[in-house]
């Protein structure tokens, strides 16, 4: 049985950066039970995402690109490699560096992902019109770009 949807007015005087994480908050927990149904989290999501150009990259630029440190990206990489969506070798120029890049299988599992995401994305945006949604995109993007940048008091922006 679903739950009925909260309902919760957000004060004119309540600090913008608690609502953006409140509703940050419940769009990730609506996103992550999105993506169990494939038995995947936001997290491998995320690497899948960072590698959909194709390129092969160091793993080293892999968790720069996404913020995190290389030590985690090893454990969910090796999720994505026992599933056959992710290949891994070593460098031919340095076999201490290790490249990665989606593989045919990783490329087909994303594009359902990127489906299962879009039923979360479409309970998100129920009441928006599309040009409601490409402003709430572009105002999320200016948002994001002040709070996420390097030079952070608390450090880089992790991509989830």
């Amino acid at each position: 049985m679903r739950k009925a949807p909260a309902t919760r007015r957000v004060a004119a005087d309540e600090p913008l950066g608690f609502v953006v994480a409140s509703v940050g908050n419940a769009a990730a927990l609506a996103f992550e039970a999105a993506l169990a149904e494939a038995d995947v989290h936001p997290r491998h999501f995320a690497v899948m995402r960072g590698l959909r150009d194709g390129r092969e990259q160091s793993q080293q630029q892999l968790a720069t690109s996404l913020g995190i440190p290389a030590s985690r990206l090893v454990g969910l990489l090796q999720v994505l490699i026992d599933r056959g969506f992710v290949e891994r070798r070593e460098a031919p120029q340095d076999a201490r560096a290790k490249l990665v890049r989606l593989t045919d299988a990783g490329r087909g599992e994303l594009q359902r992902l990127f489906g299962l995401a879009g039923e979360s994305e479409a309970r998100l945006t129920a009441g928006l019109s599309a040009q409601d949604q490409a402003e709430l995109r572009r105002l999320l993007d200016v948002v994001y770009g002040n709070v996420a940048s390097e030079s952070s008091q608390v450090g880089p922006a992790r991509v989830w």
